[in-house]
């Protein structure tokens, strides 16, 4: 799945953003969840993509991206981040969690975060890098450069990267609950929330529900 040409999404190049996406994924290489397909704009490798927001390999997890100054920024998962799953012996993923995954980038800091849905988690920190070190003189997000057959510079995708102008790093398994947004959002404000606590108390009478 991947964005109309047309629409202004594909034109934004914030300096502020969060990527947000729900996932249960097989087994694999590099699995790009969301990405943001670009040639050309990044000085470290022109082969890559404007944005990737994956899994790698050994279950690695990963918000990478360019900058309108051409500089790569990412934060990157120790191993095993997540489990997933055979497809040939467990096509259906059972057993296998949900994981709602969000990038958040203020301008300043990359900062990556996990929630395993399945276990009613709360939201872990996985990584976090410090921008002002890159030396980068403009850390918003590039709408990317090139153009091909099948993609033009800026388009977003869900299941699917780009690398060296080719389609790639397909994640195969369940995508859902996808956003992208043009401000860096906090824990509370992701769309997918930790379980609310409810304590319960007796005043008067009435039966009150207070959110903690």
């Amino acid at each position: 799945m991947f964005t109309d040409t047309a629409h202004g999404i594909n034109n934004i190049q914030p300096v502020a953003f969060t990527i947000e996406a729900s996932f249960k994924l097989e087994n694999g290489g590099y699995r790009t969840i969301v990405g943001r397909d670009s040639r050309g704009a990044a000085s470290i490798n022109g082969d890559l993509a404007a944005l990737y927001f994956q899994a790698m390999p050994d279950n690695v997890l990963a918000i990478k991206f360019c900058d309108v100054s051409g500089i790569w920024h990412e934060a990157i998962s120790a191993s095993n981040a997540f489990s997933s799953f055979d497809y040939p012996t467990n096509p259906d993923g059972n057993g296998v969690p949900w994981y709602s995954m969000a990038g958040v980038s203020d301008g300043s800091t990359l900062s990556l975060y996990l929630r395993d849905v399945t276990a009613q988690g709360a939201w872990q920190l996985l990584a976090q890098t410090d921008m002002t070190l890159s030396g980068s003189i403009n850390t918003a997000l590039t709408m990317g450069t090139g153009d091909g057959g099948d993609w033009n510079a800026g388009d977003w995708s869900v299941g699917r990267g780009l690398y060296a102008g080719g389609h790639g790093d397909r994640a195969y398994g369940f995508i859902d609950e996808v956003r992208i947004s043009d401000s860096a959002l906090s824990v509370g404000e992701f769309l997918v929330p930790e379980p609310v606590t409810l304590t319960l108390l007796g005043l008067g009478g009435l039966l009150l529900r207070r959110k903690r």
